[in-house]
């Protein structure tokens, strides 16, 4: 474990309601400082990672504990310490090692289709071809799903006695969304939380120390009014995670373009300030990175920043060639544009590892760190 971490985290909430019926799986890390403004990074991570218990009673992810989820989010604290951390688990298929993030698209197709008992299709995240190479789509609600999400998930930690705020949650809590069925759970349930007052939920009992309770209180200064969907975003993607960020920049043209009379999701949209592609690759022969001029013309003009960080484990894979094409096209084009970008090259001269690839956690730099900060690699602006 990283450090003692603060008085409540990383907290699992399973089964949080996002858009029409979908269901995820949230790991919540509160911010280690008060912050000048509220910030939420929203982590979407890759193949592999899950909870704790899952990976260590796996043969082959065993090895990859570090990076399991729970510790994922103490990671991201550390280098995000006044922001809230909210990690996307990935429903998975029955492919040990292939994560998906099927509930961002729509539920009504089959998302643990296998082909030819080799490559599993993200079909309910965006259409997908016999390989599993993603065919992405104008829209399939994706930025609809991230808000309501948030929203519940603000909503049920506003309300969870102080006793549940707990690092480790009870046995019966860990069920997760792939767990649960429909039948089973009220989707809508977090609409009656947000309903209720905003002020901190509290155990009936009274703790006989009134002193000590006051500390626990202060302690947990974090969830006072907590509304995640209002906050200042940063979207993370790492590895298989980063198709979502993709799907997104297809939604970004569908509402500023397609449909530009539609507001809805403008208020979300005007927060995201940052996006970061770690390492990102997927096992499709194409659609690792977006190189369509008319999507990365609409992302430019939304002034986001964008963070590409990668390592020689996809870049230098010379049996997907595709990945180090798409990600020189995406870089290149949107340095033309004059978008904000920053690319940074990490390990460059190693050989392709998975150890490396996941260290790429270790070596980023975000953003809100000072510029004389050590500096893993050369970045390229």
């Amino acid at each position: 474990m990283l450090g003692s971490g603060p008085f409540c985290g990383p907290i699992r909430l399973p089964a949080v309601p996002g858009y029409e019926g979908r269901l995820n799986d949230v790991l919540y890390y509160p911010p280690q400082k008060r912050p000048e403004e509220g910030t939420a990074v929203i982590y979407f991570g890759g193949d592999v990672q899950d909870y704790r218990e899952n990976m260590e009673s796996h043969r082959d992810n065993k090895p990859y504990m570090k990076w399991c989820l729970e510790e994922m989010s103490e990671r991201l604290s550390k280098r995000f310490p006044d922001c809230h951390i909210v990690i996307v688990r990935p429903v998975r298929s029955t492919t040990p090692k292939l994560a998906t993030f099927m509930e961002f698209v729509s539920s009504d197709m089959d998302h643990n289709r296998m082909e030819f008992k080799t490559f599993s299709c993200y079909d309910n995240f965006v259409p997908c071809n016999n390989c599993g190479s993603p065919e992405h789509t104008p829209t399939h609600h994706s930025l609809q799903h991230l808000e309501r999400l948030l929203q519940c998930t603000s909503a049920r930690l506003r309300n969870m006695p102080v006793s549940q705020l707990k690092p480790h949650v009870q046995k019966d809590a860990t069920k997760s969304s792939s767990e649960i069925t429909s039948g089973g759970i009220n989707v809508d349930s977090c609409s009656s939380d947000m309903r209720q007052n905003d002020g901190l939920a509290t155990d009936s009992k009274q703790p006989a120390d009134l002193k000590q309770f006051d500390k626990e209180q202060e302690k947990i200064w974090w969830r006072e009014g907590l509304q995640l969907d209002r906050a200042r975003l940063i979207l993370i993607g790492f590895s298989k995670g980063c198709v979502v960020l993709n799907q997104i920049i297809y939604e970004f043209h569908y509402l500023k373009t397609l449909t530009p009379d539609d507001d809805t999701m403008s208020k979300l949209v005007s927060r995201i300030r940052d996006m970061y592609w770690l390492d990102g690759g997927h096992a499709g022969g194409k659609n690792t990175w977006i190189t369509s001029r008319s999507l990365l013309e609409t992302l430019t003009r939304l002034g986001i920043n964008i963070h590409v960080h990668v390592t020689p484990y996809q870049v230098n894979d010379d049996r997907r060639p595709w990945i180090r094409k798409e990600e020189k096209a995406f870089c290149d084009l949107l340095r033309r544009l004059n978008a904000p970008i920053e690319r940074t090259f990490h390990f460059e001269n190693q050989l392709p590892t998975l150890l490396t690839h996941f260290e790429v956690h270790n070596v980023f730099r975000p953003e809100c760190e000072n510029d004389d900060s050590p500096s893993a690699s050369a970045t390229e602006t």
